[in-house]
This record gives structure tokens, sequence and C-alpha cells, in this order.
């Protein structure tokens, strides 16, 4: 790739168009030559990036850089001003977490008063933007992550829509303000209801997609409302956090992600092992629970429950 084109690519996530390379000075049998040895890759018809190695990053991350490039390829074969990024498409630009979401389509707001559907495997969205609405992230034109938040939750499951919305609410991107006012946009939206229901139900404590998931698993099989991220203290001073707790139960529930313990070295073992005595000390118990208990959310949930009653 020359020089002129690697600084085009660099502006547009990567991606670049048949036009733009031959203005830059490839041909047509060179552009055909790069596809066909693997060294360029279509992203979109008459939309291109260097081939990447994604193997030895996990399937999530994958799907976040594929879908990545899908974006710009899309509005790059687009007049500028005519659409807005959106949805979950809109997420990805902005680095939220976007487990659950479908990324199978690239989603953008029509601001040209066209209409929405399917294009081209694009879904095209209709909707009025304001300037609130809206800002450029790596140069395209989005949807904020407070809409695409709640944009995103129309279409997806209750248990989807609130890991956004807790998600969005801890990074301090969807305020008081912007709730209420979103609330009286989104009125008519189709599936605005299940948007609203995972915004009464979010909250910015929740510190990560598991620990999201866990409150809804807890409350979808009818356990006490948990308090979160409660701090204990004993005679020595600060014990720690509690990801939840549950007031009158003394029950503590720690939701293990995968990067908790770093990797499971021995130090970092041992502190948590101390930091669980100390609060077996103070009279809790302590439910550990990890991303393989969403396997079988019902035995957790009894298991829970079970403990819960004892401790009453």
């Amino acid at each position: 790739m020359n020089q002129r084109l690697r600084v085009i690519a660099q502006q547009q996530g990567g991606v670049f168009s048949r036009r733009q390379a031959l203005a830059s000075g490839c041909t047509h049998d060179q552009i055909a030559r790069r596809l066909r040895d693997g060294r360029w890759e279509q992203i979109r018809r008459g939309q291109y990036a260097e081939l990447l190695d994604l193997a030895a990053l996990p399937p999530w991350e994958r799907d976040r850089l594929k879908h990545l490039r899908q974006v710009h390829a899309v509005v790059n074969a687009i007049r500028p001003g005519r659409v807005a990024v959106s949805h979950q498409s809109a997420l990805v630009l902005h680095g939220m977490p976007v487990w659950g979401l479908d990324l199978g389509r690239v989603h953008i707001t029509r601001l040209d008063g066209r209409s929405g559907g399917v294009v081209a495997g694009v879904q095209h969205h209709l909707g009025v933007l304001t300037e609130a609405d809206v800002c450029v992230v790596d140069g395209l034109l989005v949807t904020s992550v407070a809409r695409a938040s709640l944009e995103s939750a129309c279409t997806a499951s209750f248990e989807v829509g609130v890991i956004g919305v807790d998600t969005a609410l801890r990074a301090g991107r969807l305020g008081e303000g912007q709730v209420r006012r979103l609330l009286s946009v989104m009125a008519y939206w189709p599936g605005s209801a299940a948007a609203r229901k995972a915004l009464e139900f979010g909250n910015g404590l929740s510190e990560s997609v598991g620990e999201s998931r866990m409150r809804v698993l807890m409350y979808e099989h009818g356990l006490p409302r948990p308090r979160l991220q409660t701090e204990y203290r004993d005679r020595f001073g600060l014990v720690g956090r509690v990801d939840f707790d549950f007031e009158g139960y003394d029950t503590a529930v720690e939701f293990d992600g995968a990067l908790k313990y770093g990797g499971g070295s021995p130090d970092v073992l041992v502190r948590e092992k101390r930091r669980e005595d100390r609060l077996r000390a103070l009279g809790l118990t302590v439910i550990r629970t990890d991303w393989t208990d969403f396997d079988h959310p019902a035995q957790l949930a009894t298991n829970m429950l079970r403990v819960l009653n004892r401790r009453r």
C-alpha cells in the first residue's frame, strides 16, 4: 500500500474504496492482484482493507473488529451527512461492551428523509436526531452513547438491554437530563417498552457485563433485591467491597470474572483467600459465582435461595 492510500485508510478505520485506491496511484491490475494473493480483503463491494490476522484474539474481539470495518465500509460508500451510525454499531464505535447484541448488520439512521429497512445487508432506521443525539467518532457521525444504548435496548432482550444501560451509567454517559429527554423522545419507538424497563432496572454500580447479568438472573428468579458494592470493615480496617449483598441475610455474592485473579497468580489467590476469611469472620456467608453458572441459571438461583433462607 502506498503512503497516500495508507493515510486515507488510517482515517477510515483501515478501510478504503476502489475509487480511493485508483486515485492514490493503484491500477486495476494491482488491486486485483492484492485481493487475489491475500494482502487485501474485500469488506463490502468496492470497499477494501489490508488483511488482518485476528486468530490470536478472542471471538468477541474478532467480531468487534470485523464489525468496525463493516461500519467504515458502509459509511465510506454513502455521501457525507446523509446518515449517522446508530444502535449497536454506534456502541462499537464508542468502544462500549456489546455482549449479546447482534453484529451481523451495520445499523445507520437516515438523515436525508429516505425510507428505512434492510438494504444490502445494512439496517436503515428512520429517526429525528438533534445535536444532543450525535457526536463524531473516528471521523463518523454517530449517535451518542446514551441514545445508542436505548436504541439497542429496543431491539434486544431485557438482559442485553440492562448490560448496555449499566455500562452507559457507569461511564457517566447517561445522566439524568439525558434520561428525561430520551424518555420523551422514545415514547413511540418500536420496542420502547423494553428499553424503559432496562432503564428503570439499570444501575451504574454494576462493574462488568458479568455483574449486570447476575443482577438480571437474581431478578428473574425472584431473589431479594441485592445491594451493590457494599464496603465491609473489621478491627483491622477495610476488608473490601463485595459485588452483591442482601440486607438482613448476612450473605454476599462475589462474581469472579475471568480477569479477577490476575491470571491466578499465587499472591493474588492468597490475598483473596484472606479477604474472604475476614468476611466470614464478620458473620457473612460468601457465595462465589462465575461465567459457567450462567449455563445453569435455575440451579444457581435455587442454591442462592437455599442459602438466603438459612441466613434470614
